[in-house]
């Protein structure tokens, strides 16, 4: 049965625009080569990583929005495990209604959540550092943790 999945893969950071778009169209090509559709494929461009992987503290982050028979998840994930250039993939299950399918590759990072948004590493900005609480956030049964700051007024 065919299905609307999301899926999120981060490139490596070491390569130009033209080598994420390599990797992008062989990442669709993949998909494809499945059975698959690629509805929408955005750009979310060169983020921090929250923590260390393989080595690697930053990446290109890409968002596909596909349609593909539940049975070929798990060679598409496969090939993704091994591929030279995508070192993290994320594959869930799209909620909600598809995104209009575009031709072409969008870079405008529409989409993106708003913590990504808020700067790039280029410009300075705290890329990937969570908004300010909303009132929606407060009552969620969490509490923050102390920072370190707190702690330097108890000496």
């Amino acid at each position: 049965m065919v299905r609307d999945y999301e899926l999120l893969y981060i490139v490596r950071p070491e390569l130009d625009e033209e080598g994420v778009r390599t990797a992008v169209r062989s990442v669709r090509g993949i998909i494809e080569a499945q059975g698959g559709e690629v509805v929408k494929t955005t750009l979310w461009g060169k983020r921090r990583l929250a923590y260390e992987v393989q080595r690697l503290r930053d990446g290109h982050y890409v968002l596909v929005a596909l349609r593909l028979d539940g049975s070929k998840v798990t060679p598409v994930e496969r090939a993704l495990r091994i591929h030279d250039t995508v070192f993290r993939h994320l594959l869930v299950l799209h909620e909600g209604p598809m995104p209009e399918p575009d031709g072409d590759i969008d870079e405008s990072g529409a989409g993106a959540p708003p913590e990504v948004q808020l700067g790039s590493a280029a410009d300075g900005g705290d890329v990937g550092t969570p908004s300010a609480p909303t009132e929606e956030d407060e009552g969620d049964g969490f509490e923050e943790a102390p920072s370190a700051s707190d702690d330097e007024g108890d000496e």
